[in-house]
């Protein structure tokens, strides 16, 4: 709640792309956000999706899920900080989700 109310505060340009960057990392087309994408990776043995996923873990594994979310932070503010890695990663997200173009008859 720390991260998205700082996040809040500086107007979403702290994790502006955090999204499209795990999305890219994880090469798959998904519509899910940031938070439910970290608590995905970090808990991937436990039912559920998203936040649901913290209802059924131990205080071990959620010390586990905010160490991933740092770290994945910490690689991403670099990314961010790079326009041209940055952009790189906008163009990768943009043709995940755009459709494969179709042959000419």
């Amino acid at each position: 709640m720390f991260l998205i109310g700082f996040n809040e505060a500086r107007s979403g340009g702290l994790l502006r792309g955090f999204t499209e960057w795990l999305v890219v990392r994880k090469g798959e087309c998904t519509s899910f956000g940031w938070q439910a994408l970290v608590l995905d990776e970090a808990l991937p043995h436990i039912e559920g999706w998203g936040r649901n996923k913290l209802s059924n873990t131990d205080s071990q594994q959620e010390k586990e899920a905010v160490q991933l979310l740092l770290s994945l932070l910490h690689e991403f503010l670099t990314v961010r900080d790079d326009v041209m890695a940055l952009a790189s990663t906008y163009g990768q997200y943009h043709a995940l989700h755009s459709p494969p173009p179709t042959e000419a008859a």
